[in-house]
């Protein structure tokens, strides 16, 4: 039975750099699981004795009697039907469709087990020794409930899949061959190889404790264990071994088989030792000469630790046999098919020679790295979740996925403040602790976030530059910022745009967050007050990711009927989508009146996204115009995903399709319409399908993820791009001086020429228009925003009428 230590020491402070709080996972199907988890707590209680480590049974959590029934049917169909477990280990490792439900499905299960005691003991590492462990702890880390690190103990030699997960933060094992294997089941899974995952009373025999032979004293010659399973035909086996010449040590818990022992005992007095167990394996196993096992696992490890020869005779089907077939390749056991196999085989072990060689050759095997040090490091290496990838894989150079503000500060006109140095040091001092900062991606396999410590040497400019025209600089430094998320994701630039004024213009790629999530990351690195932004959030209620009712999951399917049901948008109603590029993107700024806005959006009864909306509508309207499509990220954040409703990072809005009116009609017509519109996107549920689309596509390859996002992010579904984002209502400084406004910078999608964004700050509502004029083909856009904004916001009429031609 897994018993709960609690490993405390006086000297708090010597290991201040090491865990505080550990969970160990494991599984009491066998002795093996628990005897690698009594590893890990010695290694941790050696390099950290004021660590805190529980340990717990997974399989206890799984329901009542969960533990006896699972090592129950693995014991009878190891016993009775090798044939049946031998197809489920083949199944499991060959078949995809079969890993790939498995996995979902024991991920679920011991998720459920494992949320409860992550959320009691809040560990600062997690280590998992039992398979069942790994998956459950693999899920809640996609499912954003898992920040601490997590890392696996394998206490088999040979990894089947259920044991690796490139989402986990590392696995260790204890060959190359192992190591190789996990790359292969998990590709960009990290692995280190180390020493035997076995308690330190297992090690080779002292040659200075008796003198001559090397051993500390002399019982038995070999050792026959079955692990506390009592696997294979034991009887057979010390047959076997009596007949090599060699005196032997059994332990058989079952009396049956105990039984038969005895007899083969009597028939060979004083040549064989009968047990039901064995309790002190470690000076047992350092007296013998050979130790022979049947499933390659614990007993093995506790074997090499010992430099004993290993010899693994008619090893169980599936994990046993693999096993087996990893440790005679790579030279650390023979491996004995049959009986008379083992047999011969210590017959050639009895040669003094080549016992001494085999002994030697584990001696100076080269150790793996030290269990305590491999078990520690940064938490959070996380897969990238499909609402991330998907701008990675829509970033192309001709249209990369950039987004941005321009933070605009007022200044006293005698300012002499080293306003770079100043953000330099913000840096310096915050960004590591914003997630959306201090990430990089990592493609070398699965797309993963890999923890950093950003640098204010690569992240901000040194230099404080001029800039007469704020609109060009911004597009310069945003637009066109050269951002590679794999290495620096997002840049600062400080540039003086006036008199009384300087702006710091960022750049962030959207991989690392949506406009919410990089806004309020800036708001927390540069402000004197240190706050975010608020998060406005849909009120169904935050339900945890592996437990979405019914009605979510019917939400989402009903949403993806939705989308389908919007087909494709029609093709050149705005522009030419095979025209432009980053090279003919330009961005036009505006700063309205916030109160101004509030106070129109209150006239026409609908709120400030409706009235962005209506005014770009209007700036497209005109006679024989064709219906326009915008895309619209809402300013609420969906809560049935982790971190949703908080500053999580990432791209966490939910975004609709709303088809805008621009064909002739009054400017309350038109408001009218484009606030039931909304509401009719709304309450469609698309937000819910394109959750429920990007969720099955996260367990996609990259490819059809990479083919799915550049198929569907550009003109053939949408042809502008409109966000209105909460900002602050209240004033709030950058090294004391005012920040005055915010203007959004959005990027645009391939083929299409038109994103607005906007958003509230302080007194103001700051917007950006990136517009791509040669997908446009008209560069007079502006000019009619403007007026629109006077007919739809103040209530004047446009000042010139529309006509055929000024949109394409």
């Amino acid at each position: 039975m897994v018993t709960e230590q609690a490993l405390s020491r006086r000297h708090a402070g010597e290991h201040a750099d090491g865990p505080h709080r550990v969970l160990l996972l494991t599984g009491s199907i066998g002795a093996g699981h628990d005897a690698a988890a009594a590893a890990v707590g010695e290694a941790l209680a050696g390099r950290w004795p004021d660590a805190e480590v529980l340990t717990r049974d997974v399989l206890a959590g799984m329901g009542r009697g969960a533990p006896q029934a699972f090592s129950g049917v693995y014991a009878a169909c190891v016993r009775t039907l090798p044939w049946l477990y031998g197809s489920y280990y083949a199944l499991l490792v060959h078949a995809a469709f079969f890993r790939a439900g498995t996995r979902a499905v024991v991920g679920r299960w011991t998720a459920r087990a494992i949320a409860p005691l992550l959320a009691e003991h809040r560990p600062d590492l997690v280590v998992a020794t039992v398979p069942e462990g790994v998956q459950g702890l693999a899920h809640l880390r996609r499912a954003g409930r898992l920040p601490a690190r997590a890392v696996v103990v394998l206490s088999d030699p040979a990894p089947q899949p259920l044991w690796c997960d490139a989402d986990l933060d590392v696995h260790l094992v204890t060959t190359d061959e192992a190591a190789r294997r996990v790359r292969r089941a998990a590709p960009g899974a990290e692995v280190r190889v180390v020493r035997w995952p076995v308690v330190s009373a297992f090690h080779p025999p002292h040659v200075s404790d008796v003198p001559g032979d090397g051993r500390e004293h002399r019982s038995h010659g070999v050792l026959v264990a079955g692990g506390s399973l009592g696997f294979g035909d034991l009887p057979a086996l010390a047959r076997a071994v009596l007949a090599a010449g060699w005196d032997a040590v059994v332990a058989a818990p079952d009396p049956r088989v105990r039984a038969r022992l005895d007899t083969l005992a009597a028939a060979h007095p004083g040549r064989l030792e009968v047990r039901r167990r064995i309790d002190d394996p470690a000076a047992v196993t350092r007296a013998v000469d050979a130790v022979v096992t049947t499933g390659g696992g614990a007993s093995a490890f506790e074997a090499l630790a010992c430099t004993r020869p290993l010899l693994v005779a008619d090893p169980i089907p599936g994990h046993g046999r693999d096993g087996a077939r990893l440790l005679a390749r790579a030279g650390l056991a023979e491996l004995c098919p049959r009986p008379a196999d083992l047999t011969a085989a210590l017959r050639r072990l009895a040669d003094p020679a080549v016992h001494a060689a085999r002994v030697a050759a584990l001696r100076d095997r080269p150790p793996g790295e030290d269990l305590a040090s491999a078990l520690t490091g940064p938490a959070g290496v996380t897969r990238v979740r499909p609402e991330d990838a998907l701008f990675w894989h829509a970033s192309t150079a001709r249209v990369p996925q950039v987004l941005g503000a321009r933070i605009v500060l007022a200044t006293p006109a005698d300012d002499t403040t080293d306003w770079p140095a100043l953000v330099a040091g913000r840096v310096r001092e915050r960004a590591g602790g914003i997630e959306v900062l201090a990430r990089r991606l990592d493609d070398t396999g699965p797309l993963r976030w890999v923890p950093t410590v950003p640098d204010p040497a690569r992240h901000v400019d040194p230099a404080l530059r001029e800039a007469s025209d704020p609109d060009a600089a911004t597009t310069a430094a945003v637009v066109g910022a050269p951002l590679d998320p794999r290495d620096v994701g997002w840049r600062l630039t400080v540039v003086r745009t006036g008199p009384r004024e300087v702006s710091v213009l960022a750049a962030a790629h959207h991989v690392l967050g949506d406009g919410l999530a990089v806004t309020d990351a800036l708001t927390r690195l540069l402000t004197d007050e240190g706050t975010g932004t608020p998060v406005a959030t849909r009120t169904n209620g935050g339900t945890p990711a592996d437990r979405v009712p019914i009605g979510r999951r019917l939400a989402g399917i009903a949403g993806i009927a939705a989308l389908a049901r919007r087909g494709v948008a029609r093709r050149g109603a705005l522009g030419d989508p095979t025209r432009g590029g980053a090279a003919t993107t330009r961005l036009v700024t505006r700063v309205r009146d916030a109160a101004e806005v509030r106070a129109a959006a209150r006239t026409h009864g609908t709120g400030t996204t409706v009235l962005v909306l209506a005014v770009v509508a209007e700036a497209l309207a005109g006679p024989g115009t064709r219906p326009v499509r915008a895309m619209v990220p809402l300013t609420t954040r969906l809560t049935t995903g982790p971190g949703a409703g908080s500053r999580a990072a990432g791209n966490r809005t939910a975004a609709v399709a709303v088809d805008l009116p621009v064909g002739p009609q009054d400017v309350d017509a038109r408001v009218a319409a484009v606030h039931a519109a909304v509401e009719r996107a709304r309450a469609s549920g698309q937000a819910d399908g394109a959750a429920a689309v990007l969720a099955a596509l996260g367990w996609a390859p990259g490819a059809v993820s990479r083919a799915f996002a550049r198929l569907t992010y550009r003109a053939r579904f949408f042809h502008l791009i409109v966000s209105v984002m909460p900002g602050l209502g209240r004033p709030v400084h950058v090294g004391g001086a005012l920040v005055r406004e915010v203007v959004p910078v959005l990027p645009l999608a391939e083929g299409v020429g038109l994103a607005v964004g906007a958003i509230r700050w302080n007194r103001t509502l700051g917007i950006g228009i990136t517009l791509d004029d040669e997908v446009l083909g008209d560069e007079g856009l502006p000019a009619r925003v403007d007026e629109a904004w006077d007919a739809v916001v103040r209530g004047a009429r446009p000042a010139r009428a529309r006509q055929d031609g000024h949109r394409r």
